[in-house]
């Protein structure tokens, strides 16, 4: 069940329509979004997963424009971040204000508080490509995309368990120890609805980032949650493509790990992130 003035957001396919159902409400100006946590959004400690939260949050430009605020332009990510501020549990209603912060000629800033039952679990900010002159998301669909061949991971990449829930719902990983990389090969599933890897996609392989400088030994202790997360979208990548996360472990103290990394395919960047985790006592 869905709270009272809330319909599915229309997603055509990809990464967002395999992550959702997504709804969304609008009251005059206001625009909310939601979903529902479900298994498939978890993360090995049994709560929403970090890359889930930030795949969600991605789509809140996606909101205001199926919701009427917004004409439906195709609009790319620029910048996404989120700050974790309590785990969401299982059948948890998460829903979002979606504030539009301003508008240029290009790009549209925006902001949510995600909550649960009125309790804040994260913040995210997005900068969104938005020019008046982008295809319409009515226009013809894109071209068909090339035909997918799931290519093996370049030598010394080994698999990486991302753990049941969210993370097997993204795919099999892989990680090397040196330098320390996680990647993946970019999927029909990981797809948007141009035929370029979503950005709820990136999100999540930069929030593996702190997997392969533990297991390379670069960074110990106890369970880590993410506290921040920041991606910068910098190039496309596509279907076919195998995308790799060079982490670097910036500083370490008692509590946390800061953490940042380069996103990259066989072209060069395609995302920078940065990263804070907490190292949890429990």
């Amino acid at each position: 069940m869905t709270p009272p003035g809330y319909v599915p957001l229309p997603i055509a396919a990809g990464f967002a329509a395999d992550f959702g159902p997504i709804y969304g409400r609008r009251d005059g100006e206001r625009v909310w979004f939601g979903f529902r946590v479900e298994d498939r959004h978890l993360n090995p400690r049994a709560v929403a997963h970090g890359g889930a939260l930030a795949t969600f949050a991605d789509m809140q430009l996606a909101a205001l424009m199926r919701m009427g605020r917004l004409v439906p332009k195709q609009s790319p990510t620029i910048s996404l971040s989120l700050d974790y501020l309590a785990p969401a549990q299982p059948g948890d209603w998460v829903e979002g204000e979606i504030a539009l912060i301003k508008r240029t000629g290009r790009l549209a800033f925006s902001e949510s508080v995600l909550t649960v039952e009125g309790a804040p679990v994260a913040r995210s900010r997005a900068i969104f490509a938005h020019a008046e002159k982008a295809p319409s998301l009515d226009a013809a669909p894109p071209p068909a995309p090339p035909a997918f061949t799931d290519a093996p991971p370049p030598d010394g990449f080994q698999p990486l368990d991302g753990g049941a829930g969210f993370g097997a719902f993204f795919g099999p990983m892989h990680w090397r120890a040196d330098p320390a990389r996680v990647g993946f090969r970019v999927a029909p599933r990981h797809i948007n609805l141009f035929g370029l890897c979503h950005g709820g996609a990136l999100a999540t392989l930069a929030d593996y980032q702190l997997g392969p400088l533990r297991r390379s030994g670069q960074a110990s202790g106890p369970f880590a949650p993410t506290l921040s997360l920041s991606v910068d979208y910098l190039n496309a990548a596509r279907l076919g493509d195998w995308v790799e996360a060079e982490a670097t472990l910036v500083r370490a103290t008692g509590r946390y790990l800061f953490t940042q990394a380069v996103l990259s395919n066989a072209s060069g960047p395609v995302a920078r992130s940065t990263a804070i985790y907490a190292l949890s006592r429990g």
